[in-house]
């Protein structure tokens, strides 16, 4: 029996894959669990509908993320934050700080888990950070921490 699969099931495909499993398979294990629809031609027409929805949100997306990496391809963010006497930080820049001096600045909202810091910045100084803005779209920006005038 051919079924379209609704979840990925590891060692027999990944979602809205058709598969061909047996009978008592799919009769016993997969309906009941609702882990898998018949491979009607009706259900078949349903999946390659939302394949082509999927696509093209993707597809908008990816653009999106091209239009903010054009806004921010030549951008600096500088940030300004009291330090101590050894030239150290009261605190930390995180990336939800960053976003927001994005933001700020060039009235560009991104979601703070699109960028890639592995730790927090801890020290004055300019450092280079990843933006994944898409799976395609990377870009690197300066971020440059800088003491507090007071």
């Amino acid at each position: 029996m051919k079924v379209i699969l609704k979840k990925e099931i590891p060692k027999l495909g990944k979602r809205d894959e058709i598969v061909k499993v047996s009978d008592g398979y799919a009769r016993n294990f997969l309906f009941p669990k609702n882990l898998a629809l018949k491979a009607t031609p009706g259900n078949i027409k349903q999946k390659e509908e939302r394949e082509k929805i999927f696509q093209r949100k993707r597809e908008k997306d990816k653009y999106k993320a091209l239009q903010i990496a054009e806004k921010l391809k030549d951008a600096r963010v500088i940030i300004e934050r009291e330090m101590g006497e050894e030239g150290k930080l009261f605190g930390v820049v995180t990336s939800q700080d960053i976003v927001r001096e994005i933001e700020r600045k060039f009235r560009v909202r991104i979601d703070h888990r699109k960028i890639e810091l592995e730790e927090p910045i801890k020290t004055i100084g300019i450092q280079e950070i990843s933006v994944k803005l898409h799976p395609q779209v990377k870009i690197t920006l300066p971020v440059e921490v800088k003491k507090k005038k007071e």
